[in-house]
């Protein structure tokens, strides 16, 4: 994957992601937690570990609850908050019990994690790091999390080997990504995708399998072909005290994507995958 900025080098890259995220973040700072740990349960599992044809609030809940699901349970569990954003994930994962560390490249994103995890009374501890420079010891987590991370780091030389280096012999990591192996989805993305600056690498198997080659396990569960229509129907008003309502037309367009799919061929043409690793 070729990586150079203005000036050649990977970290005019790095640099202007960081610029663009710190600024993205800053902006949503004020409104990133609500007030109360119970109302923060409430909207993540509404904002984003909910599927969307039962009326939640992202486009990715349905894989996201998947892989969420996956993890069983994590009481006591060392937990690292993979490119954590404002830490929502580490912060459901914690109220369930987990031990979590976080980071991200971004210092607003951090210290507004830092903010609620303080204000919940939770204790997560969050920081500001590189992917590339890990600081965290040698076989610490039992377990590494991330949603929509590797399309930003999976370009920077050693995030491979520092991720690894940081699980436990045994650990697992998971991660929910899209992907750009299928042309159409890609078309419609031309009309949907950050600016440049944002930093999202055009994430496929080919490198996904690169960056992987070293952990004893990998398995990759591709979800969504049609269902990736999704993706183009207006996200609902977030009202955190409203139920959930369910969209009957997504509902029986998910049914037809999981038949469709039980050729296996086809899955390749998927527009989201979970990535399971183990070390």
């Amino acid at each position: 994957m070729a990586l150079v900025g203005d000036d050649g080098s990977v970290d005019s890259v790095k640099h202007a992601e960081r610029e663009w995220h710190d600024a993205h973040y800053d902006a949503h700072a004020a409104y990133a937690h609500p007030e109360s740990l119970d109302d923060f349960v409430n909207v993540f599992v509404k904002g984003q570990i909910s599927r969307f044809c039962d009326g939640g609030w992202s486009w990715w809940g349905d894989a996201r609850r998947e892989a969420i699901d996956s993890l069983g349970n994590v009481r006591g569990l060392r937990v690292l908050d993979y490119g954590c954003g404002y830490g929502g994930l580490g912060l459901y994962l914690c109220q369930k019990g987990a031990q979590v560390w976080g980071f991200d490249l971004s210092q607003p994103a951090i210290e507004a994690a830092n903010k609620a995890a303080r204000r919940f009374g939770l204790p997560a501890n969050f920081a500001q790091m590189d992917a590339a420079a890990l600081v965290y010891p040698d076989d610490f987590f039992d377990l590494v999390v991330g949603f929509g991370v590797l399309h930003h780091v999976i370009k920077y030389p050693q995030t491979d080997a520092h991720l690894l280096r940081v699980l436990k012999p045994g650990g697992e990591a998971v991660f929910h990504e899209t992907l750009w192996d299928n042309p159409l989805i890609n078309l419609a993305r031309r009309f949907t995708s950050e600016h440049a600056d944002a930093g999202d690498a055009r994430l496929t198997q080919r490198e996904i399998d690169r960056f992987c080659q070293k952990f004893r396990s990998v398995r990759l569960e591709k979800r969504h072909l049609f269902y990736m229509l999704k993706r183009l129907a207006k996200l609902p008003h977030m009202d955190q005290h409203a139920d959930l309502q369910p969209r009957p037309l997504w509902q029986a367009i998910r049914s037809v994507d999981q038949q469709i799919l039980r050729i296996r061929p086809l899955r390749h043409f998927c527009g989201e995958v979970i990535v399971y690793l183990q070390k």
